[in-house]
């Protein structure tokens, strides 16, 4: 799959579910702040990613 497709399926779906989040836990707040929370669960999937993936030429 392309990089860019999968980048849009995640930012979608973070979306989606940061606006869930925000209208089960938090009822009285908009859609704004689900939409910040979404682009901050795929921030933070980038960022494990970034992570978790080994460095070329570092052993352990």
């Amino acid at each position: 799959m392309n990089t860019l497709l999968i980048f849009v399926i995640r930012l979608i779906l973070g979306l989606v579910f940061g606006i869930l989040l925000i209208r089960v836990f938090r009822p009285e707040w908009g859609l704004f702040y689900g939409a910040i929370t979404g682009l901050v669960l795929v921030a933070l999937a980038y960022g494990l990613r970034f992570f978790k993936t080994p460095k070329p030429g570092k052993k352990g």
